[in-house]
């Protein structure tokens, strides 16, 4: 999709704090000599630890806006400092959303209730432009993002789990028992207004189809054949329609974060094979974790995801209208183990969250009882 950038002019805000001190804020687009008045901001926040390293670079920042692939919003008080800054990132060709990230405040300028107006700037310039949808990766250690962003239109759809190590990142708020940060997936819809024919597990089908109508778009779950018996359900959801010899699938290793994600656009008769060898390559030992993006508009979506659910991955929501293709997300935990309980959330995302801590627990169950074929045991069969 071909990105038609608009302009949004800047804009002024009065606000207060609740001590009644004023302060004065323009909100307008980057531009050269901005670059270590947004290093300070993140500096202020993340210390050295942020893990966009790119971004405590002046010349990266520079490159990255001057090729269109980041758009950079700053907050200028009216002495001339930066308070703060948030980004709007393209994927484009390989994905058509927006995502709105990487708000930051100096910690001075908190208090002044300058967020959500800042989000809604942002938000006006997503929108003048031809995007498929709005999307951001908000993080569970508080709901602040979560809250603001539900109030624009923006609805919760599953998580990515187990992302950032926290041995290398530091900021402001309490981990609870979690080491590694988990995000979860909000989703506006903009330029994409039908999913398509989505093939689902028949277990998920009630829970995606609340996501898809809470989205408010067009969309079309694959009607399997029903039989009488559990077990024939079963084989007919697990068939495999003419499989293409070769999976497609692109994988990016995280070796600081000790993350693997993979996102598999075409299902394959190899599948099984592709994701042994990427476990044996980045073996899920210790604070190892995999997350997988599934292509659910292919008709061997289910096939798939009863071969990745031996392979040790449990399913944790829908990343969709981000490209021509919708995907379910699944996770790997390796040997970490997660505490949903000490995830801040908020109301909407605490309804998915339950949701998937469930899955988590069916999860260790089939761990337990030693259902989970692992590369020890020769792989998945």
């Amino acid at each position: 999709m071909k990105v038609v950038k608009s302009q949004v002019g800047r804009k002024t805000l009065h606000l207060k704090n609740e001590q009644g001190r004023g302060l004065t804020i323009t909100l307008r687009e980057y531009r050269p000599g901005d670059e270590e008045g947004m290093i300070a901001c993140i500096r202020d926040e993340y210390g050295d630890t942020y893990f966009k390293r790119g971004f405590y670079e002046p010349s990266y920042i520079k490159e990255e806006s001057d090729s269109g692939h980041i758009t950079f919003l700053v907050a200028q008080t009216k002495a001339g400092e930066i308070a703060g800054m948030l980004i709007l990132k393209e994927f484009s060709p390989k994905e058509d959303m927006c995502e709105i990230a990487s708000q930051i405040f100096r910690k001075k300028y908190r208090g002044y209730g300058l967020a959500m107006p800042f989000f809604e700037y942002a938000m006006d310039i997503l929108l003048n432009r031809n995007y498929s949808a709005a999307y951001c990766l908000p993080v569970l250690f508080h709901d602040v993002t979560q809250r603001l962003l539900y109030r624009l239109g923006m609805h919760a759809t599953g998580f990515i789990l187990n992302v950032f190590d926290i041995e290398h990142i530091t900021h402001s708020y309490h981990n609870g028992k979690n080491t590694k940060h988990s995000q979860g997936i909000q989703i506006r819809p903009a330029g994409k207004r039908d999913a398509g024919m989505i093939y689902l597990p028949r277990e998920h089908r009630e829970f995606c189809m609340r996501i898809y109508s809470g989205l408010g778009v067009k969309f079309n779950i694959e009607q399997e054949n029903t039989n009488n018996t559990d077990e024939l359900l079963q084989n007919s959801m697990d068939i495999k329609y003419d499989l293409p010899p070769v999976t497609l699938l692109h994988f990016r290793q995280d070796e600081l974060q000790q993350s693997l994600e993979i996102s598999i656009y075409l299902v394959g008769e190899d599948l099984v094979m592709r994701i042994d060898e990427l476990h044996k390559k980045h073996p899920l030992k210790g604070r190892q974790t995999a997350c997988i993006f599934l292509n659910c508009n292919d008709k061997n979506a289910v096939w798939a995801y009863r071969m990745l659910e031996k392979a040790g991955y449990f399913f944790t929501g829908l990343k969709p209208l981000c490209s021509k293709k919708e995907y379910m997300v699944l996770h790997n935990p390796g040997e970490m183990e997660i505490y949903f309980e000490d995830y801040v959330v908020s109301e909407e995302f605490k309804r998915l969250l339950n949701y998937v801590a469930k899955e988590y627990k069916n999860f260790k169950a089939r761990k337990a009882d030693g259902s989970l074929q692992t590369e020890k045991e020769g792989g998945i069969k």
